[in-house]
C-alpha cells in the first residue's frame, strides 16, 4: 500500500495534477498500460531463444502497439467523461451560488422596503400627532387623534342641518355629499395634508412587491374609528374618489363599526368588499 501510494504521488509529480476523478483514472490506466508493456516483455523475453530478435521485436511492437493504442482512446474517452460530470457539477454549484445571491437579493430589497415602510407610517402617525383644533367659543384644544372625534361630531352635525333643511327632498347620498363639501371647506387645511399622505402611504405598498403581505393591515390598524368614518365620506366626494380603489382592494372597512355610520343608507355607497368581515 505504501509503495503504491508513493507511486501515485510520483505521478502526480510528472503529471503535473491535482488529485482528483480525471487524475486517479488515468493513473489506473498507467498501470494497465505498465502492466501491459511489462508482460508482453516477460513473455518475449522467455521467448528469445526460440526466435530471432527480429521476430522478437516484431511481436512485441505488434502486440504492445494495439494495446498502448487502445488504452490512450480509452483515456481520452475517460478524460471526456469525467470532465463532463465536472461541468456538470460546476454548474449545478453555480445554480446554487444564483440562487443564494437571488435569495439575497430579495432579502435586501425586502429590508429597503420595510425601512421605507415603517419611517412613512412613523411620519403618518406624526402628521397626526401635529393636527390641533381650538375651539372658537371655549378655546379649549385638542391635539392629535382626539381631533377626528371632533372632526366626525362637526360633520354629524352638519349632516342632520344639511337633512333638516332638504325636509325630504333629497336622497341620503346626496345629502351626505353636500355635508362633506361644506365640512371640507371649513377643514381642508387640517385634513388636506392627512389624506394626501395617507394615500401615497398605501399606494406606495399597493406598487411594491410586498402588497400581499401585512402592511397593509398595519395601516389600517393605525387608524381610529373616526379616521375610518371620515375616509368614508371623504371617498364618496370628489377629492377623494382615487382612495376608492384602495378601501374595496384592501378591505379598509373592515374594522369600522358601521352602526355608528350617519345613516345606514350610506353602506350602499361601497361595495361589501370595502367592509371585509364586518358586515
Amino acid at each position: 500500500m505504501k509503495i503504491s501510494k508513493k507511486a501515485y504521488e510520483a505521478f502526480l509529480d510528472i503529471v503535473d495534477g491535482e488529485d482528483s476523478r480525471t487524475t486517479k483514472a488515468l493513473y489506473r490506466l498507467f498501470l494497465i498500460a505498465a502492466t501491459a508493456v511489462l508482460l508482453v516483455f516477460f513473455v518475449n523475453l522467455f521467448s528469445i531463444g526460440k526466435s530471432s530478435f527480429g521476430e522478437w521485436g516484431d511481436f512485441f511492437g505488434g502486440v504492445l502497439n494495439p494495446i498502448l493504442t487502445f488504452l490512450t482512446f480509452m483515456g481520452l474517452l475517460i478524460t471526456i467523461v469525467i470532465q463532463q460530470t465536472e461541468l456538470k457539477e460546476s454548474r449545478k454549484e453555480f445554480k446554487r451560488s444564483a440562487d443564494a445571491l437571488d435569495d439575497q437579493s430579495k432579502s435586501l430589497k425586502k429590508q429597503n422596503f420595510e425601512s421605507t415602510f415603517f419611517q412613512m407610517l412613523s411620519l403618518h402617525n406624526d402628521i397626526v400627532n401635529s393636527v390641533d383644533l381650538i375651539e372658537k367659543e371655549s378655546g379649549n384644544i385638542t391635539k392629535g387623534r382626539d381631533c377626528f372625534r371632533v372632526f366626525y361630531t362637526r360633520l354629524a352635525r352638519l349632516y342632520r342641518e344639511t337633512k333638516n333643511k332638504g325636509k325630504g327632498k333629497y336622497p341620503p347620498e346626496s345629502i351626505a355629499r353636500l355635508s362633506y363639501t361644506l365640512f371640507w371647506k371649513d377643514h381642508q387645511t387640517e385634513l388636506g395634508h392627512y389624506f394626501r399622505y395617507l394615500y401615497n402611504l398605501i399606494k406606495f405598498v399597493d406598487e411594491s412587491e410586498f402588497s400581499e403581505g401585512p402592511y397593509i393591515k398595519l395601516i389600517r390598524a393605525q387608524l381610529s374609528d373616526q379616521e375610518l368614518f371620515l375616509l368614508f365620506y371623504n371617498s364618496i366626494s370628489d377629492q377623494g374618489q382615487k382612495f376608492r380603489n384602495y378601501i374595496e382592494k384592501y378591505e379598509l372597512f373592515d374594522n369600522m363599526p358601521t352602526i355608528r355610520i350617519l345613516d345606514k343608507r350610506h353602506l350602499k355607497l361601497y361595495p361589501e368588499s370595502a367592509y371585509g368581515e364586518c358586515r
